[in-house]
């Protein structure tokens, strides 16, 4: 039998064209090369007849190459992939969504990369504008102004009304999208327009591009900065919690720069891991750490309000404790002070910071370790303080670490298998491989079952909590972590799955290489626990907490779902014992360039 995968990604390769390619044609040809100038490898689309005038530019005119049509099954797969691989590749991605329906079944998408300031140009088939050139169905795909169903969700929004502005709007729209803080755009290209001719009336664009960069990143206040040094140097139990920008890989000897430097606490913000798990500083999962830290210093957290756990309902006795106590100085080193909107409550409400230092925050790293070394040098005698604390912290550390590991051995052996087994086999099965993770259900995750070198290692969660992100994002990922020789290895739940398990079919047929995890509890378990609580808490009885919530009889056979998709699939596993085995089987299919989706049965987790 030929275990190597069939390549049916050549079947795309377009044919009698002639050799040299000719100058645009039609606007729509224009669009297609100027997107080729624009560093976009790939375009992430669902077809759509409002934009068959740049789908035939772009196979026709650019040959289907800067960019390769990735073709997706639904709209939020198409939105999800591009959202995946602009966070794995580190660059502004493209998406291509039709006219009204297809915007508004992409719609959560767009609202997940927004909430995760990840830079997408979505181009939006539109109209035509001219009600004279519309045929019957356009009418019903046409509105005024499309962009109206997603404007509060996306950074910049444009409608151009001819092919000259419409370049202009692209190249603007890039510009803006990748624009510290970084997020989504939309331009909708009209019909009609694609379909014109070029005419001398079309301006040259510079072919360069180079007058239309972001501009450079935002920097601190001086004075500002100064106080944040002087105040880590002289607390007593300084915490440094990483945010987003942990995602890349770029932040991790910086952050451990930082924090080696500062002999600071660490801990890590929600959906994302920033610091290396076995660092002796690391006290992520303690959560006695901010409570009794004197000075909370957050890197580019998006919610604040989130890492003080000020969303909790507090007992009597922590509210006590914490009127006797000062409250921590917070630090917040982030750009939320300009990423405001008034439609959606993302990010939570006005956080109580002490200091804040408004700048992009990876440079606000660099230039914050720079003055600390400043300082240092300037008063010697702080030395001896960090090394004290960062003993002190190596036993805090050992400490929690033991006492995770305790609590995670807990039924370590049973069937359905506890989550953090799933993981702990997860990650011995991959972890002597060059293993990126793209998304996971982060509230399951504790790092003595899965060790992190630090930043860059994990792509974050969705953002907006929009269901249906997981596997289509570890998709548009894979792709771009296939380009640079690593091996994708992703986790996400049944229902997520559910919600596009068509997004396989790409997958298997550009040959993009990835493991997915289905994590499958077969409910939607994080609402079902949540119907035990509140049955709970009005003395109703939790047995019939699964109605409503539980996908059995029948139970679906996720394995043959993948198969008919073309990957290859094993499960529902059962055991620990087998597990291991089809784990071992998966990587080497992933290895062999194919995609291994496995089926784990676990047990019920616990609510967000």
């Amino acid at each position: 039998m030929n275990d190597t995968p069939k390549d049916f990604a050549h079947h795309d390769t377009p044919l009698n064209l002639p050799s040299n390619r000719s100058e645009p044609e039609f606007v729509s040809d224009a669009i297609a090369e100027l997107l080729g100038q624009m560093n976009f490898d790939y375009v992430f689309l669902l077809p759509g007849a409002s934009y068959r005038g740049l789908h035939d530019s772009l196979v026709n005119h650019n040959r289907n190459i800067n960019p390769e049509i990735i073709l997706a099954t639904s709209e939020l797969s198409a939105a999800s992939m591009a959202h995946g691989y602009a966070k794995a590749a580190d660059k502004p991605s493209l998406c291509i969504l039709h006219d009204l329906v297809g915007l508004m079944n992409g719609s959560m998408g767009l609202y997940n990369a927004y909430c995760d300031r990840t830079p997408i140009l979505f181009l939006g088939g539109a109209g035509p504008l001219d009600p004279d050139q519309r045929r019957f169905i356009e009418w019903n795909h046409s509105a005024s102004t499309q962009a109206d169903i997603i404007k509060d969700w996306v950074k910049w929004t444009d409608e151009p009304p001819t092919g000259n502005s419409t370049l202009k709007s692209i190249i603007r729209g890039k510009t803006i999208a990748e624009t510290a803080p970084p997020g989504p755009v939309y331009v909708s290209i009209d019909t009609h327009i694609q379909e014109q001719l070029v005419d001398e009336s079309m301006e040259p664009i510079d072919t360069t591009l180079k007058r239309y960069n972001a501009p450079p990143p935002m920097g601190p206040n001086d004075e500002a900065l100064a106080e944040a040094v002087e105040t880590l140097i002289n607390a007593e139990f300084p915490v440094i919690v990483g945010g987003r920008f942990g995602i890349y890989e770029r932040m991790r000897e910086p952050l451990i720069e930082l924090l080696e430097l500062s002999g600071a606490g660490a801990f890590n913000d929600r959906a994302v891991y920033c610091w290396p798990s076995g660092h002796p500083q690391n006290l992520s999962g303690d959560k006695d750490a901010l409570r009794e830290a004197d000075v909370i210093f957050c890197l580019d957290c998006i919610d604040i309000n989130n890492v003080m756990g000020t969303y909790a309902i507090r007992r009597r006795s922590d509210i006590v404790e914490a009127r006797e106590k000062a409250p921590p100085k917070i630090i917040d080193m982030s750009l939320n002070a300009l990423d405001n909107n008034s439609w959606t409550a993302f990010g939570g409400p006005t956080p109580p910071v002490d200091l804040q230092i408004v700048c992009e925050p990876e440079y606000g790293v660099t230039r914050f370790i720079n003055a600390f070394k400043k300082a240092l040098c300037a008063n010697t005698n702080s030395r001896s303080r960090i090394e004290k604390r960062k003993m002190l912290l190596a036993e805090r550390h050992d400490r929690l670490r033991a006492t995770q590991t305790a609590i995670a051995r807990k039924d370590w052996d049973q069937s359905p298998i506890k989550v953090e087994r799933m993981i702990h086999e997860i990650y011995q099965a991959v972890k002597n491989k060059p293993w990126t993770l793209t998304s996971a259900n982060h509230r399951s995750f504790n790092e003595v079952v899965w060790n992190f070198p630090g930043a860059g290692a994990y792509l974050g969660a969705d953002g907006g909590g929009g269901v249906g992100y997981n596997a289509s994002a570890a998709i548009g990922a894979a792709l771009a972590l296939r380009d640079k020789g690593r091996f994708c290895v992703s986790i996400g739940g049944d229902g997520d799955f559910l919600m596009a398990p068509g997004c396989i079919w790409s997958a298997v047929h550009y040959g993009i290489p990835m493991l997915h995890i289905i994590n499958n509890n077969s409910t939607w378990g994080n609402d079902e626990v949540h119907q035990v609580e509140i049955a709970h808490n009005r003395n109703r009885p939790t047995e019939n907490a699964w109605i409503g919530q539980a996908m059995r009889d029948p139970i679906i056979d996720f394995a043959k779902v993948a198969r008919g998709f073309g990957a290859w699939a094993e499960g529902p596993v059962k055991t620990p014992d087998q597990l291991t085995d089809i784990l071992g089987q998966a990587v080497v299919e992933v290895e062999k360039g194919k995609v291994a989706i496995v089926d784990v049965t676990t047990t019920l987790g616990r609510a967000s």
